[in-house]
């Protein structure tokens, strides 16, 4: 791969092609003929990279592979293929090592077990679902785990959409047969207080004994996990927590509005033939 790149094609963004969203309430609403969650987005998330996107998430898992840094490999996968933010993003936040993804996948369960005590990363699984809902690109990463090229950080604009969120997992959660769970805030961002006492109200609504915890370093409780299990797909607990990793975001998407996503993993697979660009 050159490393000397020309500046002139450095900020040329690049296309990666998403699946147009259609509206759709999840199923038990459907079921009911309720309209209730009309505004959540269902999307068909089989997006059609295009080939420099493809060459551009090999040539990044090379580098990854062969330890070189992530922000210069990113840098220079981004600016030789053209990548516009969101292709930088889905790289980022998308492809992993091989050593990273094998590590993670391991930890990875689909559902939890009877009785297990869970960790929940509360606005983790939430702003994923707000994402979805706002229509941001989402996809499964090499490690296994649901991600998106990002949305909210440190505050929250739309706090009806949020509570609408914080709903429908606290109905999901009540279906689970759980001993425990503790359901964490991160409490710098705005509005924490308000939000973990609306989830305490959601919960206790479905008879669900959670315990709502607003911290300061909600990472470090959740890699440190002494229960058996904690939800998250943030990469850096996932690396370090000697738990299992339940995907509960991919789970509610997947069972509730039934949702698809494109694997990254695929776009790796040698028999994937491309046109590599010049």
């Amino acid at each position: 791969m050159n490393k000397h790149l020309s500046r002139k094609h450095a900020d040329r963004p690049n296309s990666v092609g998403y699946a147009v969203p259609v509206r759709a309430a999840p199923k038990s609403n459907r079921a009911r003929g309720s309209n209730r969650a009309s505004t959540m987005e269902k999307k068909e998330n089989t997006e059609a990279f295009d080939d420099a996107f493809i060459a551009a998430a090999r040539d990044y898992r090379m580098l990854l592979d062969k330890d070189y840094p992530v922000d210069a490999s990113l840098k220079l996968v981004g600016d030789r293929y053209r990548l516009s933010h969101n292709g930088r993003m889905m790289l980022y936040r998308g492809i992993l090592s091989l050593k990273a993804s094998q590590i993670n996948l391991a930890k990875l369960i689909r559902s939890p077990w009877e009785r297990a005590s869970l960790g929940v990363d509360g606005y983790n699984i939430l702003f994923t679902l707000m994402n979805y809902m706002h229509g941001h690109p989402m996809f499964i990463a090499t490690d296994g785990f649901l991600r998106d090229v990002g949305g909210a950080h440190g505050r929250i604009a739309d706090h009806r959409g949020f509570e609408r969120m914080a709903e429908i997992a606290a109905n999901y959660l009540a279906a689970l047969n759980l001993e425990s769970l503790t359901f964490f805030l991160d409490a710098p961002v705005s509005s924490s207080g308000r939000q973990a006492g609306f989830l305490r109200e959601a919960f206790a609504q479905r008879s669900i004994d959670a315990e709502v915890r607003l911290e300061n370093g909600v990472d470090h409780f959740l890699a440190y996990w002494e229960g058996e299990l904690i939800a998250t797909a943030d990469s850096a607990i996932i690396g370090r927590t000697n738990a299992h990793v339940f995907d509960l975001a991919r789970a509610i998407l997947e069972n509730q509005f039934d949702a698809r996503f494109m694997s990254l993993a695929r776009l790796l697979e040698p028999s994937l033939s491309i046109s590599v660009p010049p």
